[in-house]
């Protein structure tokens, strides 16, 4: 099942991330494929999400 997770580590970090009216909070949230795949698309063309996924801070299944 498609899913996001984001850990927060760090106050520096953003409470919340918007991604196309989408909220995304600290935690795991299950997506539909559609959502995933425009989440995914969102990240490419954003460095600091590109940035967070990199470091293992946003993490995308499915």
């Amino acid at each position: 099942m498609p899913s996001i997770t984001y850990n927060r580590t760090n106050s520096k970090q953003p409470q919340s991330i918007a991604i196309k009216d989408y909220v995304i909070q600290p935690g795991l949230h299950i997506l539909t494929h559609s959502q995933i795949k425009l989440v995914r698309e969102q990240i490419l063309l954003d460095k600091n999400l590109e940035n967070l996924v990199s470091q293992g801070i946003i993490k995308l299944i499915g």
